[in-house]
């Protein structure tokens, strides 16, 4: 298989084979945001009739989504570190990265990263992790 997409490491910017490094998004600071989001709702929803209420100041104070990130294995400033990880050589075509996905919208945990604005980003071709790679498009 040709691969269509290239994984983009974070630390080099240089692309990522198939066995050198992986997808990633950090577990323990997954489970940080969804406690504080939690704490964030709790704080605003009212206790009679459980409806949730704020003002567009506390838009501000809402916790921000956790970042999936992109590392050869060398460059990786977090190794051995709680992390649910996609390895490069699993999402090198248009076909993985839809089914990674669907498989990842089974994920309670999903909606607290930033997994919306990867795919938008790999979509619009201004992707900073995955990109469309020459050798994919070459042979288009």
């Amino acid at each position: 298989m040709t691969a269509e997409l290239d994984l983009i490491c974070d630390g080099c910017r240089r692309p990522i084979a198939d066995d050198d490094g992986y997808l990633w998004v950090d577990t323990a600071e997954v489970r940080r945001t969804e406690e504080a989001v939690r704490a964030w709702e709790e704080e605003r929803t009212d206790a009679v009739d459980g409806s949730l209420g704020f003002g567009g100041d506390d838009i501000f104070g809402y916790p921000e989504k956790v970042r999936w990130q992109a590392h050869h294995a060398l460059c990786d400033p977090a190794p051995g570190e709680a992390a649910y990880d996609i390895p490069a050589a699993k999402i090198r075509s248009w076909e993985q990265l839809l089914d990674w996905t669907a498989h990842l919208m089974e994920k309670a945990w999903l909606p607290h990263t930033d997994w919306d604005d990867f795919l938008r980003g790999v979509h619009r071709g201004g992707g900073r992790l995955v990109v469309a790679s020459a050798a994919g498009t070459a042979n288009s």
